[in-house]
């Protein structure tokens, strides 16, 4: 069983991630700041982390960092809600970029992809392909005001 870590300051979308992703058969950990799951992520086995970007304390992108610094092939997926503020940076490591408007089927598609890549990735196994690629594209939509 893959297990996910979900790390997010509102515990309504937390608790939404949990359940959406449990229904598919994964395990999932929660965590509802930056350090509490830097410190999950240490104690367990961790297969992918889907991350809230702004977060009071610890951002995610100071999450992301401290978790890459350990598991440099951790697949993360970012969440925010302000797409805008998150770094530059983050594209080149973070797996995939969702905005937290998207529905659960996308958190869904790109957790799959995620555990797929995985599957493909993992150093046992004989069909290993590398990817630094991240699998959804960092498309921002404009906003267009009327004129």
């Amino acid at each position: 069983m893959f297990t996910i870590l979900c790390i997010d300051d509102d515990p309504r979308t937390l608790e939404l991630e949990k359940n959406l992703l449990e229904m598919q058969g994964y395990a999932v950990l929660t965590a509802s700041d930056g350090p509490a799951g830097v410190a999950l992520a240490r104690a367990h086995r961790v297969d992918a982390v889907v991350l809230d970007f702004k977060m009071p304390g610890m951002d995610g992108d100071r999450v992301m960092e401290l978790l890459l610094k350990e598991q440099p092939d951790l697949p993360v997926v970012i969440r925010s809600g302000f797409p805008y503020e998150v770094p530059e940076w983050l594209k080149w490591f973070a797996t995939a970029f969702l905005h937290k408007g998207d529905g659960p089927k996308v958190l869904l598609s790109a957790v799959q992809e995620l555990i797929t890549r995985k599957k493909i990735s993992d150093p046992v196994s004989p069909n290993r392909v590398p990817s630094a690629e991240p699998i959804f594209e960092w498309s921002i939509v404009k906003s267009h005001s009327a004129a």
